[in-house]
């Protein structure tokens, strides 16, 4: 995709921190403005909380008509951002807060969130970015669909020391995985059956350029838990091409049906979605700010 530079004294800022996301806390909050601060941005409206502050957070953001929105969280916290975002039209910068961290790991690197900010706010300009939908759900990196997928929460449970829940969702996970296959149709002549299904977007595929006008499809099938987990664990962190027994697709529209309710997450967070489900290509997704040296 394209890039344009931006002024950032021309923009009205504001800031949602979500300090349940494991990433950050309170004091991340006057850190995040002190480097705002040094690029020039003095003026900005900040929300800083729990996640049971983050709907109000959200709403009050949206009322106060912005022209860009830094969000520092999770991945939940971050896709929020950027479907209200998208919806409205306002810039998204978002930082590394959380675990898995997809799209700001995608955009900026693996670096902490300070780094993220201090290199773009260096040297700034917008990207549009394509991607997914799922219903109402957008995403931008990627989306990870079956079984597998639950081995997502598990992590997080990891992340937060809760071990009985490790157990609990980890046991869950595994009685799921060879009990059920997704059904896949991505065309007539391009369907049938796999365990997982992991959805690319053209801003992390190895396949496709940014500006490609489509999805990329794998669907995957394996021979034993060992393998199926590690699939799983490979696919949250982008490495799933190095897998066995892979088929590869591009497609602007596909669907998946199951006998059961479909475990599915989207940039990193689990969203419901019944036993059946259609992924479908968004062109213009989301408007982020980006380090002009990230733009290939």
């Amino acid at each position: 995709m394209e890039s344009t530079a931006i002024r950032l004294s021309e923009l009205n800022f504001g800031v949602i921190i979500n300090t349940s996301s494991g990433g950050c806390d309170s004091a991340s909050e006057a850190e995040l403005l002190n480097v705002l601060e040094g690029s020039g941005v003095t003026e900005c409206k900040t929300w800083c909380g729990q996640a049971d502050q983050m709907e109000r957070a959200f709403a009050e953001a949206a009322a106060q008509k912005l022209h860009a929105l830094i969000v520092l969280g999770g991945d939940g916290t971050i896709r929020t951002a950027a479907e209200a975002c998208s919806r409205r039209g306002a810039y998204l910068l978002p930082l590394p807060g959380g675990t898995m961290n997809m799209l700001p790991r995608a955009l900026y690197g693996d670096v902490s969130w300070e780094n993220a900010l201090k290199n773009t706010l260096a040297d700034p300009v917008t990207k549009v970015l394509s991607g997914g939908r799922v219903e109402d759900s957008q995403f931008f990196v990627a989306a990870i669909v079956g079984a597998p997928a639950l081995w997502v929460e598990a992590r997080e449970s990891i992340r937060k020391a809760d071990i009985a829940d490790v157990i609990e969702k980890g046991a869950v996970a595994f009685q799921e995985m060879f009990d059920t296959k997704l059904q896949y149709f991505i065309s007539s002549e391009t369907k049938g059956e796999a365990e997982v299904v992991v959805v690319i977007c053209p801003l992390v595929s190895k396949e496709m350029s940014d500006s490609e006008q489509a999805l990329e499809a794998a669907a995957i099938n394996v021979e034993n838990a060992a393998e199926l987990i590690g699939v799983a664990t490979a696919a949250a962190i982008g490495k799933w091409r190095h897998g066995q027994n892979i088929s590869l697709s591009k497609t602007k529209r596909m669907a998946v049906q199951s006998s059961k309710d479909i475990p599915m997450f989207l940039d990193g967070e689990r969203v419901k979605v019944g036993k059946k489900a259609e992924i479908s290509f968004v062109p213009k997704g989301v408007t982020v700010i980006v380090p002009a040296q990230r733009i290939s």
